[in-house]
């Protein structure tokens, strides 16, 4: 291209040796405008070459980039290839474990609802049972109550149980003492038809009918009075004493006179005539006595021989102390 401008300089130079000096100014001014736009020329083409070896380098620099995007992508591709893979297992595996759970869910699930039930049968135990302790523990409080109230009444009664034993022991007392008294005044008569015992709180004389009557009779003989007389001193004084006097006979049926029928008949007035003997005594109540017969009914000995007999054939006097305070202390 310099070349091409050279020769058209000279031919303008040339053809300016023949042309007028206007021409040749033209000219001249023409060329200094072409040489300046030549410079311009040129440094549009240096910057313009600058660019392309910036564009170049550019260029290349893409180039590199691409490639290693390229190589990046097979990479990536073979690692998407992979993780795609492994995705796949992953997602087949989580398949598996979703259908495993979801049997352990139905099967947890199907546990928990039995523990459910149970635990709700277990409540229901446990309210039947608080309600069996509130009813235990009112029925607690109520025992507990009667409890309290049999205990205050027990140790009522204990304490008229200890009165009635004192009492009792007071009169066994003056039954002892008053047997020690009947047994002196009648000295020499017990062994001989007479027994004098304690037993059951009560005092029981027997005499034979030896002592009192002749076989078969009702009046009494003076040995018998006078150990009557003896004896209704020694319950004169006795206020709080019951006498019951019984007539008894054997079984050997009697044939008497109009008075007396029967054994009935014998032993209801010898009865009654021992209580009568007594009754001389004045400080005796006559209220104290009391006469009955047993007739042959109430033996103590064996009918069959004579010396039973003997021993059935009697008088027997219970005396019984009066229990009316004691009565008294029961009814309160």
């Amino acid at each position: 291209m310099r070349n091409s401008i050279v020769l058209f300089i000279l031919g303008l130079l040339l053809a300016s040796s023949c042309v007028s000096p206007k021409i040749h100014n033209g000219v001249l001014s023409d060329y200094q405008l072409s040489q300046k736009n030549l410079v311009n020329k040129e440094k549009q083409i240096l910057l313009l070459s600058d660019e392309a070896e910036e564009l170049k380098y550019t260029v290349s620099s893409l180039k590199n980039k691409l490639n290693k995007m390229k190589s990046d992508s097979i990479q990536n591709g073979t690692a998407l290839i992979n993780l795609q893979s492994k995705y796949d297992e992953l997602n087949i595996a989580y398949d598996l474990l979703s259908s495993k759970n979801s049997r352990e869910l139905a099967k947890k699930a199907k546990e928990t609802k039995q523990l459910l039930e149970q635990l709700e049968e277990a409540q229901n135990k446990l309210l039947l049972k608080e309600d069996e302790l509130n009813t235990l523990s009112i029925t607690l409080s109520e025992k507990e109550n009667e409890l309290n109230k049999s205990q205050r009444e027990l140790e009522v009664r204990s304490a008229r149980v200890t009165e009635l034993e004192s009492i009792i022991n007071q009169k066994d007392s003056i039954l002892t003492a008053l047997k020690n008294r009947i047994s002196k005044a009648l000295k020499g008569l017990e062994g001989d038809g007479l027994t004098i015992e304690q037993r059951n709180g009560k005092i029981y004389i027997s005499l034979e009918e030896d002592l009192l009557f002749a076989s078969g009779k009702y009046n009494i003989n003076q040995s018998g009075k006078a150990a009557l007389n003896k004896l209704s001193a020694v319950l004169s004084n006795q206020n709080n004493i019951e006498i019951l006097v019984e007539g008894h006979t054997d079984n050997i049926p009697l044939s008497g006179s109009k008075l007396i029928k029967d054994n009935w008949d014998l032993s209801v007035i010898r009865a009654t005539s021992v209580v009568k003997i007594m009754l001389n005594n004045k400080k005796l109540d006559p209220l104290q006595l009391t006469a009955a017969g047993r007739g042959e009914h109430n033996p103590i000995a064996n009918n069959e021989s004579a010396e039973g007999r003997k021993m059935n054939r009697r008088i027997e006097m219970i005396l019984s102390p009066n229990l009316d305070d004691l009565f008294d202390l029961l009814e309160e």
